[in-house]
């Protein structure tokens, strides 16, 4: 597909259902592999699917992704959520690192503000220490807290650690979440610039997701948001980028294939840097 291109999605949110859809659309496409963070979109904050534990706790559940992948092997994987307060996270986490499909493990501290200082009072580090004995990759979702993932990075340091939605809130995001904080523009350079200074760290990756929403630039033809993919590239190197379309919940509008042709009609790529983000690099860091 796609020439000398094997593309990897590495977020995308479907179910309950839409398996034939999703496929449909990646052959339109030239996807070859779609990575599902298994999420219905019923209700934003809810996390559906889940199981209520008799504690309370919400322990989420990938049914869609499961069946997608035993449906189709070659193209369909999944990640799935581990609460920090589920008491069975061990047996969870060694659940996805023998499933055949079941690629790493994602948490989602920033999306709470009472998580981010759990997260920085150390209370995922069991899931962080468990995640590290397995050696599965970590989805991690931790906008604009570059020195709290330095610290992960430190203790961690044979996690690899894959920094979500390029490592940053958008201004809505801010204004939900933390207090109607927001960004200038050029704050949120500055703010990138400190996230990409994470790449001394040899265990840390970058997602190069949900960029036209975080530098308000459109994703396609999307000529203004090159320097900043070459800024990423100057620091991670080529090697230790993905690209994620997560057009399911993009923010900006732009479908499926405008986010795809986002990377593919950047010309300022040469072909080996293309071949790696969108594809090459996620095969070998999720072992697909």
């Amino acid at each position: 597909m796609n020439g000398n291109l094997n593309i990897v999605d590495t977020q995308v949110h479907i179910g309950p259902g839409g398996i034939a859809e999703t496929l449909a659309a990646m052959d339109a496409l030239g996807i070859q592999t779609v990575v599902i963070d298994e999420y219905w979109l019923k209700d934003f904050f809810a996390y559906y699917p889940h199981h209520i534990l008799e504690n309370g706790v919400a322990r989420p559940v990938c049914p869609t992704a499961e069946l997608a992948s035993q449906m189709y092997p070659d193209r369909f994987s999944w990640v799935l959520r581990v609460n920090y307060k589920d008491p069975d996270y061990q047996n969870i986490i060694k659940m996805v690192k023998h499933s055949p499909h079941g690629k790493a493990i994602r948490i989602i501290p920033g999306m709470n503000p009472k998580d981010v200082q759990a997260f920085a009072n150390d209370e995922y580090d069991h899931i962080l220490r468990t995640v590290t004995d397995h050696q599965l990759p970590l989805y991690l979702y931790l906008p604009d807290q570059p020195d709290l993932i330095a610290k992960c990075a430190k203790k961690y340091p044979e996690l690899q650690i894959i920094i979500d939605h390029c490592g940053l809130y958008n201004n809505a995001m801010r204004q939900g979440l933390r207090n109607g904080t927001i960004l200038t523009p050029n704050q949120q350079l500055e703010m990138f610039d400190r996230i990409l200074q994470l790449s001394i760290h040899p265990n840390v990756y970058l997602k190069w997701a949900h960029y036209s929403s975080m530098f308000e630039i459109p994703a396609f033809p999307g000529e203004e948001l090159w320097p900043l993919l070459r800024s990423a590239i100057k620091h991670y190197g080529a090697d230790r980028i993905i690209w994620a379309s997560d057009f399911s919940v993009n923010q900006s509008d732009e479908n499926w294939g405008e986010l795809l042709y986002s990377l593919k009609s950047n010309f300022d790529l040469k072909k080996e840097e293309l071949a790696a983000i969108l594809g090459a690099n996620a095969r070998k860091i999720l072992n697909l």
